[in-house]
């Protein structure tokens, strides 16, 4: 018998590193928006070869990917104006655009100037403003009488995928359920989850750049990087009180389903990376984000899986089955929510003290593999490999420490 045991765990073991090794070296398609360079390269670019118009742009605020290029954002701290770029990856030219308050003072040119002026022969639109009037031409734009750039690309509209109400719906299972049938509690993932929120908000400060899309000309940046501080601090204040009022159950997962969650998790970030994981890894302070988002991505995931088992409970048997069908669905479908659906489908997978570490597992994996397919420079492939590592050793410490406190109970 402790031979077709043996037996049986290494025919385990070997069928799971297959599949990690499958999960790292399966072709995927290419992402065609993988950002080459990191947006500080892309705003020397973009210094170095558009107009400064005479105006100061004050200092980088921040960076938002779209398309195949990063879009820059520039604004001086009293906030007068506004200077954003889109710099590709490629050898095209960078595009421009300056916007200014409009309580600005400027002059008021006439159509026929205007036209001149940009060297046009098609008519413009103007817009009068407090102090001056604008110009705006098919490809390009008149301040008063300042040169202010065209249009911008636009990245594609992001899909309200149903999979977020599915996502919704398993986290308000999750927690009714851990209201009403607690079950042992883990003091450990507790402890782990309020140090996260509280590493999370030491380095708030250092990730303003993230809010690129909330400066607005006109308004001096500090209050955008403080309206981006509060609505973090808010979801880290939800997140810790959650775990005290729904801390995460006791339990101690097999390491074969560890790896196999972690080499779900890094197929579906290959698959289906999202453009927020290069704006991420172009901060300095990335390594402590990841650390910490895969902490929250591990106990939101415990609470979604808990959920959705206790909505199939009535399936019996058969929520296996529901579950791949689940998993299916997702891959081809759920796009920027593959990862999300994934640990929460493989937390439902286990039992439930499983969960918290196997959604961590999936969390981990799916931010290094989409960190793989989003971005092309070296720092952040190297600190996604050393967050990997480090987050796989901090699972192994609590992992003992959890078999540890089970066998004292026991």
């Amino acid at each position: 018998m402790a031979a077709i045991a043996r037996l049986r765990s290494l025919l385990v073991g070997a069928v799971t590193l297959a599949a990690l090794a499958a999960a790292v070296a399966v072709p995927v398609a290419p992402v065609a928006w993988r950002a080459a360079s990191p947006p500080g390269e892309a705003a020397n670019r973009a210094e170095r070869e558009a107009p400064s118009v005479g105006l100061g742009w004050g200092r980088l605020r921040g960076w938002k990917r779209v398309g195949d290029g990063w879009r820059l954002v520039w604004q001086p701290a009293h906030g007068a104006w506004l200077v954003q770029a889109w710099v590709p990856d490629g050898p095209a030219p960078v595009s421009w655009r300056l916007d200014a308050a409009p309580w600005l003072p400027g002059v008021r040119l006439s159509p026929r100037a205007a036209q001149l002026l940009v060297g046009r022969t098609s008519s413009g639109l103007a817009r009068e403003q407090a102090g001056r009037r604008d110009w705006v031409f098919d490809d390009t734009r008149l301040l008063g009488a300042l040169p202010a750039g065209g249009r911008l690309p636009a990245g594609p509209p992001t899909p309200t995928a149903p999979w977020i109400v599915l996502l919704g719906g398993c986290l308000l299972a999750g927690a009714l359920s851990r209201a009403v049938f607690p079950g042992a509690v883990s003091p450990s993932w507790r402890r782990v989850t309020l140090a996260a929120t509280a590493l999370m908000t030491a380095v708030l400060p250092f990730t303003t750049a993230l809010s690129a899309r909330t400066f607005r000309v006109g308004v001096r940046p500090w209050i955008a990087e403080l309206v981006l501080v509060s609505v973090a601090l808010v979801l880290l204040g939800a997140i810790a009180a959650a775990a005290v009022r729904f801390p995460a159950p006791t339990g101690t997962p097999p390491g074969m389903a560890l790896l196999l969650a972690s080499s779900a998790g890094l197929l579906a970030g290959r698959l289906q990376p999202v453009p927020v994981l290069a704006e991420v890894a172009g901060l300095h302070a990335r390594l402590v984000l990841w650390v910490a988002l895969i902490v929250f991505g591990g106990w939101v995931a415990a609470l979604g899986g808990e959920g959705l088992r206790e909505l199939l409970r009535p399936f019996g048997r058969l929520r296996a089955a529901v579950l791949l069908v689940l998993a299916a669905g997702a891959t081809l479908s759920a796009g920027a929510w593959l990862g999300a659906t994934i640990g929460m489908v493989a937390a439902a997978a286990g039992d439930r003290g499983d969960g918290p570490w196997v959604g961590t597992a999936v969390a981990a994996g799916w931010l290094v593999g989409g960190t793989l397919a989003s971005c092309a420079w070296d720092a952040p492939l190297r600190d996604a490999l050393v967050g990997l590592l480090v987050g796989a050793a901090a699972l192994a410490v609590l992992l003992l420490r959890e078999a540890r406190e089970l066998t004292a109970d026991s």
